[in-house]
């Protein structure tokens, strides 16, 4: 045993009983504090919406997306997007594009209730090359609109953002219109 250690038992030995149970359980209360701070720290919710106005919102690593309106979120909707990744270039390559575009107004859908297109390609992807059409937001097909949330938990569209349920492209497309969002953000 070190002269540190062997001092520091001596000097706890010598303590009366009531200081050194005082001492141990204010370490235990610090140390419990101190271990709920950092998970307080570590699951605060970070405002996404920071800086986006009122728009949509997609994080595509979390699957994630939000209505933003005045800087904060007022809605959040898990989703699925490309079965065949992101960073769309051309038609047919099922991957979701990257960016900021318009956004159109709802519109019924056969396929999947209702479609909120989406301003894919932009004039400056078009001047690149990159091509495609019909990139939206939408529920899920038709056929698969019982299974709820679970339509969202694999990347199964072509390059649209699709959402679980038809209750939650409902209040998307009302959300659109009731705030004349213009605008959807894809990261």
């Amino acid at each position: 045993m070190s002269k540190i250690s062997a001092s520091a038992f001596i000097l706890i030995r010598k303590l009366p009983p009531q200081t050194f149970l005082k001492n141990i359980i204010l370490s235990l209360i610090f140390i419990f504090v101190s271990f709920s701070a950092a998970g307080l720290c570590y699951g605060a919710k970070i405002n996404p919406c920071i800086g986006h106005e009122t728009s949509l919102l997609v994080d595509t690593k979390k699957h994630q997306m939000w209505l933003c309106q005045e800087n904060k979120p007022v809605g959040e909707y898990k989703v699925a997007i490309g079965r065949g990744g992101l960073n769309k270039i051309r038609e047919g390559d099922n991957k979701t594009p990257l960016g900021e575009y318009t956004v159109g107004i709802p519109r019924p859908s056969p396929r999947f209730g209702i479609f909120i297109p989406i301003g894919y390609p932009t004039q400056e992807q078009i001047l690149k090359g990159y091509t495609g059409n019909d990139i939206g937001l939408h529920g899920p097909y038709n056929f698969l609109k019982l299974l709820g949330d679970i339509a969202t938990r694999s990347d199964w569209t072509r390059g649209c953002i699709a959402v679980g349920t038809y209750k939650a492209i409902s209040e998307i497309a009302r959300w659109v219109q009731q705030r004349n969002v213009g605008k959807i953000i894809i990261r």
